[in-house]
């Protein structure tokens, strides 16, 4: 925020030149960012933090000053003289909403002489860098810079039915906003505007009108002074690209409990310097106005947490200078919060104000620093093995937006489920949050294809979004692969290699696919089983998934899986072992079972037989067709038969090879091939 050392001087009872003004706001939590030396004063730009909205402001800065540097805070009384018929009988006002205006205030000046503000007042926004209008703009500008309340100055003629009324938007309805260049705007119906009888005259918190502007013509005016809910005025000021220093403060809070003395500080400018009649009485409509909170702090609690042998009434004093009114009684401090101090909640909250005043400068710092590495949470070690596995086998990850554009979501959305969108406005034409990686992957690989890239595989790890029918959002992790395909008669057996890589480095035993009916965007499809619960899917991409990404034959295979429970859960532990000193026998077992019969159950009757020597008990294939029965298939398995201290003979290998097959017939009903 721009200030001028001057106007903060004018608050002061002895003044603070501007060195001394940036040592202690820095200090304070206000960094300088830059300086400029203005005629007969210095400019200079402090930035604010987003929950210091009180010193967005001359004062605001001054009180901080003054407490750091014991001084007085003097801040100037304003009790505007009234006179003529009652505020009532010249305008009226209705609040609809005062969920987002908690306070509205109007007041009536008639009479007034628009024309140029006096020296001080101008002086004062040219050294600010603020360029003046009139005595009437400037008053308000002045207030604003000085108190931080924004306020607003209507011309009363062009209220039609001289009444305000605060209330939604409706959609459809045209705003011209105030100022040259400006451009009128169409409003949707999520904004709040201040209206008279016609229509919009100000998009409340954030710009007034043109219809209502003060001119050279204006010789009554109403005076609003308010509050409105920050996140409404964000919403209004991002979603019509129209900010102002008023929406930067509405933004950052205002208290209704600081709207009337801003207000009458103002009347009291319009009177001195563009003359009329304040009429009695104050138009008001909102919610009942909040009581100051009030928050404890234990001193002891101040000193352990700060590591400061700060004494008690050091601790008191520290807060009187910041308008708290403390009360220390046994060891606790009972502080009054002041309206403009909106940040303040907790009794951390008063320990963090000790601190600043006090000056993180003159905290002493141990060169020492003994730390201990945090253990790796589970998912970071899963990520790791995750991404190790898939680039092993040749994938290349990618990171993408998680909002993609809005067509085809049926392709991509779960059976019951309906996509999350954001405001158009906002989303620069990509408004739905995607339900799948799969897309974002198909947008990369058809980007690098146009570019001559053939044999690509894609990984991606990233949050998908969705919601139910009833409304509920959802967010969750998702795995996706894109694997191009350069021998089709594999079939899906390279992303289902691919799968089981990633989910045995996941620590992952019991993984089936089984198949399921094709998705809009898989066909042929498989759904991936883990421990028997259903995590994801595998197979090829549809026709229509391709056609929708612009990928061209032959369609490249894919598969999604929601890893986050696997990756939540503890790391198996890996063991080294030497290698072994003398080489094993190999032999291949093909069974003919039924269908339902699966991988798991073969090599679980292998590995429950005990078989003598066995080291390891590998997948090698599955056939259905010629010379196996309809509704059966052959499975063939690797055995791999090692021992310690010798070379095996083949005679200790075929006669438990022969006791094994004999058991897979009887358990499994298996037919051997060979």
């Amino acid at each position: 925020m721009d200030t001028s050392v001057a106007w903060i001087n004018d608050y002061l009872d002895s003044p603070v030149d501007a060195d001394m003004q940036a040592d202690l706001l820095t200090h304070a939590g206000f960094p300088l960012e830059g300086r400029t030396d203005v005629e007969g004063d210095v400019r200079q730009d402090f930035e604010m933090t987003s929950n210091r909205g009180d010193c967005t402001c001359h004062v605001g800065l001054a009180r901080e000053i003054a407490a750091l540097s014991d001084r007085e805070l003097q801040i100037p009384a304003a009790t505007p003289p009234t006179d003529g018929a009652d505020v009532t009988t010249l305008a009226s006002l209705t609040n609809e909403d005062p969920t987002h205006c908690p306070w509205y205030t109007g007041r009536v000046i008639t009479g007034i002489t628009v024309g140029q503000a006096p020296q001080h007042v101008r002086s004062r926004l040219l050294a600010r860098g603020d360029i003046p209008r009139s005595n009437v703009v400037d008053a308000t500008n002045f207030v604003l810079f000085e108190a931080g309340q924004p306020t607003h100055v209507f011309d009363l003629d062009t209220l039609s039915g001289r009444h305000i009324i605060v209330r939604m938007a409706r959609k459809g309805e045209r705003f011209l906003p105030i100022g040259e260049g400006a451009v009128e705007i169409e409003l949707d119906g999520t904004e709040l505007v201040i209206a008279d009888e016609e229509g919009p005259v100000a998009l409340a918190g954030v710009k007034g009108g043109a219809r209502t502007a003060v001119t050279e013509a204006t010789t009554n005016i109403l005076v609003e002074a308010a509050t409105f809910d920050p996140v409404m005025v964000r919403h209004s000021s991002r979603l019509h690209n129209i900010s102002s220093d008023s929406s930067f403060r509405f933004e950052r809070g205002v208290s209704p409990g600081q709207v009337d003395a801003a207000a009458e500080r103002l009347c009291s400018l319009i009177l001195e310097t563009a003359g009329g009649e304040l009429a009695p009485g104050v138009l008001r409509s909102g919610a009942a106005m909040p009581d100051r909170v009030t928050v404890t702090m234990r001193t002891d609690r101040c000193r352990d947490l700060l590591g400061l042998d700060i004494p008690d009434q050091q601790q008191v004093d520290m807060l009187t200078g910041l308008d708290f009114e403390p009360v220390l009684e046994q060891g606790v401090i009972t502080a009054t919060v002041p309206f403009h101090r909106g940040d303040i909640h907790r009794e951390v909250d008063l320990i963090e104000e000790v601190m600043r005043m006090h000056g993180f400068a003159d905290v002493p710092v141990d060169d020492a620093v003994t730390i201990r590495p945090a253990a790796d949470p589970p998912e970071h070690e899963a990520r790791a093995s995750l991404t190790a596995a898939l680039v092993d086998d040749g994938f290349v990850e990618t990171v993408t937006h998680s909002l993609i554009a809005d067509r085809h979501m049926d392709l991509w959305l779960r059976d019951g489920c309906r996509t999350r969108r954001v405001h158009e406005a906002r989303a620069a034409g990509f408004p739905t949050l995607r339900p799948s990686i799969i897309p974002s992957l198909t947008s990369v690989r058809a980007r690098n294809a146009d570019q001559g890239v053939s044999d690509l595989r894609l990984f991606e790890l990233g949050s998908v979004f969705e919601a139910s029918a009833d409304g509920a959002h959802a967010e969750d992790l998702e795995l996706g692969l894109l694997m191009d395909q350069t021998n089709e008669d594999d079939g899906i057996r390279p992303i289902r290699g691919a799968l089981d890589h990633v989910l045995a480095a996941l620590g992952a035993d019991d993984i089936r696919v089984e198949p399921c009916e094709p998705l809009p965007w898989l066909n042929p499809a498989g759904r991936v089983l883990v421990d028997g619960a259903p995590i994801g899917f595998l197979g090829r991409l549809s026709p229509a998934a391709a056609e929708d990404a612009g990928l061209e034959a032959p369609l490249p295979l894919a598969a999604t899986i929601r890893p986050k429970a696997l990756m939540q859960a503890p790391r198996p532990d890996r063991e080294a072992s030497p290698l072994p000193e003398f080489p094993g026998i190999e032999r291949d077992i093909s069974l003919i079972v039924p269908e339902s019969i699966t991988w798991a159950a073969v090599s679980g009757a292998i590995a429950s037989s005990e078989l003598p020597h066995l080291d390891r008990t590998d997948f090698v294939t599955t056939w259905r067709g010629k010379g196996v029965p309809e509704g059966h298939k052959s499975v063939t398995a690797r055995l791999l038969m090692r021992a310690p201290d010798r070379t095996l003979t083949r005679e200790e290998v075929e006669a438990p090879i022969a006791s094994l097959l004999n058991r897979l017939r009887s358990e499994l009903g298996a037919e051997i091939r060979t």
